[in-house]
């Protein structure tokens, strides 16, 4: 009985895994898409004289060349005509053979594989030079479809055939023509098979040869050869229609198996705006050769190095690159609309370039454009160069991401990687609008991107106040370990308690300050990084829900509007009863792993595993967490602060549910429109173009310094196509590596001010990750603080809801931005006084001056 027991025991210890194992597998066969049948993809061609095709209305006029696809606009308003590739391309003394390719793509296309090896295609060299492509006329547009990739010319003789076939053919022809023929075929002979042959593969590939020999056309042929033998096969009456049932006898498909991809581009006129279109339901690739971007018209409106210009980037506020800077030593410039998409995995941060706003601007002898991204912005990175790194033209475009990867690790002994790739391109059409306007200033260039914005947002007609717009951010409670009946444990910490808060206002008013809007941080569910938004309760160390209730009711007896802060996109592991339950409600990458993220050294770069993990929570979750607070402010009667809605956008790629990030965009603005359609006040974090409409305030805006190098200095492009429609400021003051430094750039660029203050001594942080709040100790920074809103509120009233006319660097170290009233405000960034337009503006200050 002993023997059999331990028989049984070590049977179920095989048995067990076995079943496991079985049942894992079955999940991961199951958890695979079913598979969809590889398209077979239509080579286009175009045959016709090349033409004219004319597209034209008041403002503009669109001519094509058929031959080449490449187009011109004319802006009739000032006589400019632009480009949509350089016309001397060819003659270009510093582009190589593949550069001027390039100088002459309207798509450049790049492509990847299960090895994460990356290929770029240009549409001039695999399209336009081979005529791959078809012209679409309608009304009021000109759709181009493009077939890109190396497809061989077609040669209408027999790829394979049987020997039966083949003999039938030799027959018809003279005896010098059987030999040349028969040069160049190999007779496959499943009973003389080389070495080398692959016997199965052949049968597959040539089902037939288990019953006779099969001529094939060897590879090597050269085409004059392969031309020499079709002449062969047409004198002898071989037909198309023989060669379409010769090659559909093997279903031979040679080109089929080499990267292949079907673009449309489809280009409209409005107004003064050239719209120009990428149906991404009309792209066609193989599986195995996924599209990873598209560049659209690479090339539009550049500047040689004979012309006067600039660049406008959507760095911070704007950076402007001037043509034939002569920085071509330095990295092009490179940046992503709305910043990394934390679905998507990273090992390192070095830097993380973002963008607020999805534009940028080209001034080229005499006249200007902007282009922005209209839909689809959020698939988009912008790229900008200037001449002479490769080639002699200064230029921007937008490159658009289409199928998202991920990478896997094979094993811990190799170095070798294998990529996934989403299944199916995002159900978006890519646009982009050029917007042609005869100025020749970046302001005025603001004030196209201006009228763009309000056409599309119609909110922001509503204006500014004249009022200085002032935000006071009240730092409440952080979560920090402290010892609990002689245990340590993290809980919150109180820096302002809700009575220290009501102090604080009445120290404010003290201070002369009584018109401002206040958001609390950390005023619930266990302080800043506070649990996922299931239910809402005030933090008990900070006096609880009573004291709560008389706060809230005390600042608005003062007349001070209130803005509750939250976040809803990230679940941290702090509360093992919050109803957050890993697997279920995180957000998937592509990869379908759990969106699990961690900080980032500052030292080193890579992610900070000795820290605990947080989670990108699901969009549908982030909807409940929203709509959670948004009921309670709006049952206490205050605004809402959304920290993360208009500065981070994240996709979940779980292809039950695919959120992508044009969807979340869609998610965004809905959840920001229903708490503004019930009369909630909200305060948005930096201002991502789409969630702008409907805040009352931007805050912590970047108008910082941009340390990108080949940018010559940064301009107030999106403040001032926002200024007097929208209020907004830039990050905290007191929280700045240089507070003087983040106030001058607020005065050069129109912000309001923000301040984050607690009663609590700033030596609290210490042992906590929030060392980074140490400014926000109040008592250090009263006298600081009147000082500075004293002097602001005054220089600057009344300018809040007037337009930014101009802006301009003068004299050595020194900023002017003028109002539409004729103010000048000058800012002196140097460390001595400097005098301008006979004014001297002090070292490290500035001055306004009204008209």
């Amino acid at each position: 009985m002993e023997g059999l027991k331990d028989f049984l025991i070590s049977l179920v210890k095989v048995i067990i895994p076995c079943a496991i194992i079985a049942l894992v597998a079955f999940i991961i066969v199951k958890m695979q898409p079913e598979p969809v049948p590889e398209p077979d993809i239509e080579v286009r061609g175009f045959d016709d004289e090349a033409s004219e095709i004319v597209l034209e209305n008041d403002r503009l006029k669109f001519t094509m060349d058929t031959g080449t696809t490449f187009f011109s606009v004319e802006d009739k308003s000032c006589g400019k005509i632009w480009y949509s590739n350089p016309v001397d391309a060819d003659n270009d003394p510093k582009a190589l053979p593949a550069d001027k390719n390039l100088l002459k793509s309207t798509i450049v296309l790049t492509y990847g594989n299960i090895n994460g090896v990356w290929t770029i295609y240009n549409n001039y060299a695999l399209s336009i030079e081979n005529g791959l492509y078809e012209i679409e006329q309608s009304d009021d547009a000109v759709k181009v479809k493009y077939t890109i990739g190396n497809v061989k010319k077609e040669y209408i003789l027999p790829v394979a055939v049987p020997e039966s076939r083949m003999e039938e053919l030799l027959a018809l022809m003279e005896k010098k023509q059987q030999k040349q023929v028969k040069e160049y075929y190999r007779k496959y002979d499943i009973k003389k098979l080389r070495k080398t042959d692959n016997k199965d593969e052949l049968l597959a590939k040539y089902p037939t040869l288990e019953e006779e020999p099969v001529y094939v056309l060897i590879d090597s042929a050269a085409d004059y050869l392969k031309k020499k033998i079709e002449d062969i096969f047409a004198s002898i009456g071989y037909t198309r229609e023989d060669y379409e049932a010769d090659l559909a006898r093997y279903e031979n498909k040679s080109d089929q198996d080499m990267p292949l991809f079907n673009v449309s581009i489809v280009y409209r006129l409005e107004k003064n705006q050239l719209v120009v279109e990428v149906p991404y339901d009309e792209l066609e690739y193989k599986s195995d050769y996924p599209i990873v971007t598209l560049k659209v018209l690479p090339y539009m409106g550049a500047g040689g190095t004979d012309a006067e210009g600039f660049i406008v980037v959507p760095e911070s506020g704007g950076g402007l690159i001037a043509f034939n800077n002569g920085k071509q030593d330095q990295n092009a410039y490179a940046s992503q609309i709305y910043g990394w998409d934390y679905a998507s995995s990273r090992k390192a941060v070095v830097s993380e370039p973002r963008n607020a706003f999805p534009a940028f601007g080209i001034c080229n002898d005499g006249a200007s454009f902007v282009c922005v991204s209209d839909i689809g912005s959020s698939f988009a990175s912008v790229n900008a160069d200037v001449s002479g790194r490769v080639n002699s033209y200064n230029f921007a475009n937008f490159a658009y991401s289409v199928l998202h990867y991920e990478s896997y690790e094979v094993s811990s002994k190799s170095s070798s990687n294998f990529y996934v790739y989403e299944s199916e391109v995002p159900d978006v059409t890519v646009t982009q609008r050029y917007c042609f306007s005869n100025k020749t200033d970046y302001i005025g260039m603001a004030g196209v991107y201006r009228d763009y914005l309000l056409e599309k947002y119609p909110e922001l007609a509503k204006g500014s106040d004249s009022d200085v717009p002032v935000v006071i951010d009240v730092l409440q409670a952080v979560d920090k370990v402290q010892q609990k009946f002689g245990v340590p444990v993290s809980a919150a910490y109180a820096l302002t308690t809700y009575d220290e808060t009501l102090e604080l206002t009445e120290k404010l008013a003290a201070l002369g300050l009584t018109d401002y809007k206040m958001r609390l941080s950390g005023w619930m569910n266990g302080g800043i990084k506070h649990d996922i938004l299931t239910k809402i309760k005030p933090v008990s160390d900070l006096g609880g829900k009573k004291k709560f209730e008389n706060m809230l009711s005390g600042l608005k007896a003062n007349g001070i509007e209130v803005y509750l802060d939250g976040q809803f996109e990230f679940a941290y592991d702090n509360d093992t009863f919050d109803g957050f339950i890993l697997f279920r409600d995180t957000a998937k990458m592509v990869s379908r792993e759990e969106v699990e993220l961690y900080t980032y050294s500052i030292v080193w770069y890579g992610q900070e595993k000795y820290n605990d993990p947080y989670y990108l929570v699901k969009p549908q979750h982030q909807q409940e967490y929203f709509d959670t607070l948004k009921d309670y402010a709006k049952n206490k009667g205050t605004g809402i602060s959304v920290r993360n809605i208009g500065y981070l956008l994240n996709s979940d790629f779980n292809p039950k549910n695919l959120y992508t990030r044009e969807k979340m965009i869609e998610l965004q603005r809905e959840m920001l429109k229903s708490a503004a359609a019930e009369g909630e006040g909200i305060l948005v974090n930096y201002g991502n173009e789409y969630a702008i409409e409907y805040a009352d305030v931007i805050t912590s805006m970047d108008i910082t310094n941009s340390n990108n190098a080949i940018i010559d200095y940064d301009i107030p492009f999106y403040e001032a196509a926002l200024h007097g429609l929208k209020d907004y400021t830039a990050a905290p003051i007191n929280l700045a590596e240089d507070y003087t430094l983040e106030l001058l750039k607020s005065a050069e660029y129109g912000a309001g001010l923000s301040f984050m203050f607690m009663l609590e001594d700033s030596g609290s942080l210490q042992d906590t990750f929030y060392t980074k709040y140490y400014g926000a100790d109040f008592e250090r920074w009263s006298e600081r603080f009147t000082q500075i809103i004293t002097k602001y509120k005054t220089s600057f009233d009344g300018l809040n809801s007037m337009k930014i006319t101009g802006h301009a660097p003068v004299g050595d170290h020194c900023r002017m931005t003028e109002y539409e009233d004729g103010t000048k405000v000058y800012v002196n960034y140097g460390y001595a006084d400097e005098t301008v337009d006979g004014k001297t503006i002090p070292a490290r200050d500035y001055i306004v001056e009204r008209r």
